[in-house]
């Protein structure tokens, strides 16, 4: 095989390899889905010892397993809970993977659509996102540039392909240093097709937000 062939084949598998990559990066071949049925709501009754009138849940998500991992603390906690939704549809498959290396490459702030929110009548907040290029989505930065957390507790929660949190927590703790951000919990989007209802209480139980007797 000579060198002009061997170089051709390298480069094809790198292609591959990047591509593979990306849909992993996004967990596009391990995406549970959007749920539409799943729509934002007020006044949930939590299971928690956490007073669930002054408790938020807010998440970024687009292939839906960051909503099903937020619905189930929703669940949990209750409160209100609410969709990060973008005031421009963000493109799927291939696309999605080369617009938001983009999006992020230019620091970008993307809007979203009003929450409807008040943070003034909130002391908790549960703040939910994928791992995109192993980091916040830039959605996540135009929310934490909105809204001040001062004398706030967030607790963040995140789904990945590998990467964890990828230091996303430490990343909050700067974008919000006169908050109080709580240890977060990342699962592996591959798993939000399993029930996590265990996971999230047992994490919820470690931060000391234990089951109402």
């Amino acid at each position: 095989m000579n060198k002009k062939v061997m170089t051709i084949i390298i480069a094809a598998l790198i292609v591959v390899v990047l591509v593979i990559g990306g849909f992993m990066l996004f967990g596009r071949s391990r995406s549970v889905g959007l749920d539409s049925s799943i729509e934002n709501k007020d006044g949930g009754v939590g299971k928690t010892t956490l007073d669930s009138d002054r408790v938020l849940v807010v998440y970024f998500s687009e292939t839906g397993n960051t909503q099903k991992l937020a619905q189930e603390i929703y669940e949990q906690v209750g409160g209100d809970i609410r969709r990060i939704e973008p005031v421009k549809p963000y493109p799927t498959g291939q696309e999605l993977f080369d617009y938001t290396k983009e999006e992020r490459d230019n620091n970008e702030r993307p809007e979203f659509k009003d929450l409807n929110i008040n943070l003034d009548d909130y002391d908790y907040i549960f703040v939910g996102y994928p791992m995109w290029w192993y980091t916040l989505p830039m959605m996540m930065y135009t929310f934490f540039d909105i809204y001040d957390f001062s004398g706030k507790t967030i607790i963040p929660f995140n789904t990945h392909e590998g990467s964890f949190d990828g230091g996303t927590y430490e990343t909050i703790k700067e974008f919000e240093p006169n908050a109080t951000v709580l240890d977060g919990l990342p699962i592996r989007g591959g798993d939000m097709s399993k029930d996590q209802t265990d996971t999230v209480k047992e994490w919820l139980k470690g931060l000391g937000l234990d089951e109402k007797n």
